[in-house]
């Protein structure tokens, strides 16, 4: 059943549920523009994962430029590897400090033969008869915790594939058709995860930013008590 096509909240009502919470997580990967030109070599992160989890090889990856610095982002570098990429890098606008991935995914990519390019923001991309030719890059600097760009440091990385992995949120468009609200990427809840319609609760990283497991779990049983005391 899948919640908005064979499955809908108000059905579950009539069948005498009185509650509903909403664990679907962030579904809608996050990207950017990078060329005005189409090219089947630029993926996203879980549709690449997807790809190598059903067995469907993508052949010709060439070089990779993963983009991101989260475990995600390190788990398509090493799977690259495994679907015979011949260079794999990860492009990360932060320093390691900051980098939100494990140590032990650093080390175990770097041990398989990735390669890291701290401080570097992907700029755009160079697209000719459908073919990534290169990317252009900028260096970055660290300000309070934030990558600013440094003038004047712009250069190109010759690259034949792209996988972003630079997070993702929830899908607005789907809740805001199931009458439910939406801000900034996130659905809104009060104190208790409930919604804007009664007895539809909401938590995880559909309501919170870059959540953890233990904070997703954490709004799960926050919302549980909340509605054992309605």
């Amino acid at each position: 059943m899948e919640l908005g096509k064979n499955l809908k909240l108000e059905d579950l009502k009539k069948q005498g549920y009185e509650d509903i919470f909403l664990a679907l997580g962030a579904e809608k990967q996050s990207t950017y523009k990078l060329s005005s030109n189409e090219t089947d070599h630029i993926f996203k992160s879980d549709d690449f994962l997807k790809k190598y989890n059903l067995k469907e090889k993508i052949n010709n990856l060439g070089t990779v430029a993963v983009i991101g610095g989260g475990n995600v982002a390190f788990d398509s570098a090493r799977t690259a590897i495994r679907m015979g990429a011949k260079e794999v890098y990860i492009l990360y606008r932060r320093n390691e400090e900051l980098m939100p991935a494990r140590k032990i995914e650093l080390e175990d990519a770097v041990s398989e033969g990735v390669k890291m390019c701290f401080l570097t923001k992907v700029v755009s991309a160079k697209v000719e008869n459908g073919k990534l030719k290169e990317i252009e890059c900028i260096k970055t600097k660290i300000e309070n915790e934030k990558a600013v760009d440094i003038e004047n440091s712009e250069f190109t990385m010759k690259v034949d594939t792209i996988i972003f992995a630079i997070g993702a949120k929830a899908d607005e468009t789907f809740f805001n058709s199931l009458g439910i609200k939406t801000e900034n990427g996130l659905v809104c809840v009060n104190e208790n995860y409930m919604t804007n319609i009664n007895g539809i609760y909401a938590g995880g990283d559909l309501v919170e930013t870059k959540s953890s497991v233990a904070r997703a779990i954490a709004t799960g049983k926050k919302a549980a008590k909340a509605i054992l005391m309605k």
